[in-house]
């Protein structure tokens, strides 16, 4: 069976039509979203209807809270109103903070930023933090899956993997991947997508050594 992963769209319709794209090719039979529909793009009310037309499983994202909280988002020159629609309004109101998936018998559990928290960095550039250690030892899940970070990472931790499928959007100015992932199950194979084009991202899985823990 194959996943297909998204996440941190960021009001960017044309890239997730376009992952979307990619992963029909890819005959993924399911697609699930690591959060932050909104934000920084100009398209959130776009990008939140293709997602619920399309019934994508989906949790909140850091963003996507700050608006229910603030009722604003963040734009190219900072926080500004969020004018959203009412059908956006409350399919972001009901998106869970995490999200637990089991397919061919894998579970495969689904944070925004972290198990602790939505804004919380994990990163293959820096040591695993508490949470994600303390995550192992809690869960039953073979398989966790980030976002946040806006980078790809593949990390096989001996109680299993952190796969985070980077980025979809194209925001001038915004750090991002442009990417997306797929994941099979049960051998938990990843591959990393580019946006544009469909054509595999070549990354090496990063091992735990005992220097990170």
């Amino acid at each position: 069976m194959k996943l297909g992963l998204i996440g941190d769209i960021h009001g960017d319709p044309r890239a997730l039509d376009s992952a979307l794209r990619h992963l029909e090719a890819l005959r993924v039979d399911q697609i699930l979203c690591t959060g932050d529909l909104i934000g920084y793009g100009y398209q959130a009310d776009a990008v939140v209807d293709r997602v619920r037309e399309l019934a994508i499983p989906s949790i909140r994202g850091n963003h996507d809270r700050w608006a229910l909280e603030r009722r604003q988002v963040i734009g190219a020159r900072g926080w500004k109103p969020a004018n959203l629609s009412d059908s956006t309004w409350e399919f972001l109101d009901q998106l869970p903070a995490a999200l637990s998936w089991t397919a061919s018998g894998v579970i495969v559990e689904i944070h925004h930023g972290s198990p602790a928290s939505d804004t919380e960095f994990v990163s293959p550039y820096r040591p695993l933090p508490d949470s994600v250690l303390r995550f192992w030892d809690r869960t039953d899940a073979s398989v966790l899956v980030l976002g946040h970070t806006h980078l790809p990472m593949i990390d096989r931790q001996p109680h299993g993997l952190i796969l985070n499928p980077g980025s979809l959007m194209g925001i001038p100015g915004v750090q991002t991947s442009y990417s997306f992932a797929v994941l099979e199950v049960p051998s938990l194979a990843v591959r990393i997508y580019e946006v544009r084009t469909g054509r595999e991202i070549r990354r090496d899985p990063v091992f735990l050594d005992d220097q990170r823990r």
